[in-house]
């Protein structure tokens, strides 16, 4: 935001005032390497580890229009979800996401379970009827997270008019999405202190980020420094399982917060679901950094090119490199399967 002229104050911790709570999205984003096909026993175990390790926000995948299978993380109806949530002695909060457009408001029933939130996806250009769908999830007495996708891609009056209708909607939380993996730790601080110091108090911020540019844990420490009265929600999942480079590591920032924040989260619970449910996955397919994913970010690209380039084996740096920048500013952010196809074959004349 420097093209703005925008001065912003710092404001370094004070650890007596941070909320920080941690959210962890294995089940869901995680679900992008093994196509969500955990198992229903291993849905389970990692829903009752990571309740034993005290973590604030479980997500536990997509709510879709699909015909359900209890071994994948993917649910059809709230109703599916609950019978994981079997535990009523937990504090633990549950979530799903629904990628706007996808699932029908008419198939949502009024809510029964306070504990369960949807978290709703969506593009820049469906701001209105996104907020339009979230608030008639609210009406049905839902918990609400706004995820505005590629959120650092916006310009200043759309990020005020996102945080305008944010105050007009109050939802549970808005949050801050790097989808492309490419903040740095200035960008997300100034993105941070712009919305905190407009989006109303009671409204919880979240940062889900991807570690394409090995960057994540930098970045969320970078907003656990800044001292807010305000709820901080950070995104993270368990050996940072996720497409491509992967998210930051569930393991990682529970310790952090345990020792510099004086939490009381269990590590061993977690270390016991990278040891029984998370290592075999990675044992076959493995996640974590890479010159493509890593190449996306700098490009400031959507990542499905960095899995385009994956998927068909290659691997050369200065070509990736080249294709990527010649994809145009309007095609960045959206993935274009035809586009990097033609650019990539005329790289290779």
């Amino acid at each position: 935001f420097a093209d703005y002229g925008i001065i912003f104050s710092v404001k370094w911790q004070d650890n007596s005032m941070t909320k920080i709570k941690v959210l962890d999205c294995t089940l869901r984003d995680g679900g992008y390497i093994n196509q969500w096909n955990f198992g229903e026993e291993n849905i389970q175990k990692i829903i009752r580890n990571l309740e034993n390790a005290h973590v604030d926000y479980i997500e536990c995948g997509f709510l879709k229009q699909k015909i359900y299978n209890a071994n994948e993380s993917l649910f059809q109806s709230i109703n599916q979800l609950e019978k994981f949530l079997d535990n009523k002695t937990s504090e633990t909060k549950y979530s799903l996401m629904i990628n706007y457009g996808e699932y029908p408001i008419e198939k949502l029933p009024g809510c029964k379970n306070n504990k369960i939130l949807l978290r709703v996806a969506f593009h820049k250009q469906a701001l209105q009827e996104a907020v339009i769908y979230c608030r008639q999830l609210i009406e049905k007495g839902y918990g609400v997270f706004l995820n505005p996708k590629q959120t650092n891609s916006y310009s200043l009056q759309e990020i005020l008019e996102l945080i305008n209708r944010a105050n007009e909607l109050k939802p549970k939380a808005l949050t801050i999405v790097d989808t492309n993996g490419a903040m740095k730790e200035d960008e997300v601080f100034k993105l941070f202190q712009l919305v905190d110091e407009n989006l109303d108090k009671n409204i919880a911020l979240c940062f889900h980020s991807h570690n394409n540019l090995q960057l994540s844990f930098a970045n969320a420490k970078c907003l656990m420094e800044i001292c807010t009265p305000r709820e901080l929600i950070i995104d993270s999942s368990v050996l940072g399982m996720g497409r491509g480079a992967g998210n930051l590591c569930s393991e990682l920032l529970i310790e952090y917060l345990n020792d510099i924040y004086g939490a009381n989260y269990e590590l061993s619970p977690v270390l016991k679901i990278i040891d029984e449910q998370i290592n075999p996955i990675f044992a076959t397919t493995p996640w974590g950094y890479s010159v493509q994913y890593f190449l996306s970010a700098a490009n400031n690209c959507h990542p499905n090119y960095a899995k385009y380039f994956v998927e068909n084996r290659i691997a050369s740096a200065e070509f990736i490199n080249n294709i990527l920048q010649a994809i145009p500013e309007d095609k960045k952010n959206v993935y274009d399967y035809e586009l990097i196809k033609h650019l990539s074959n005329l790289g290779k004349v």
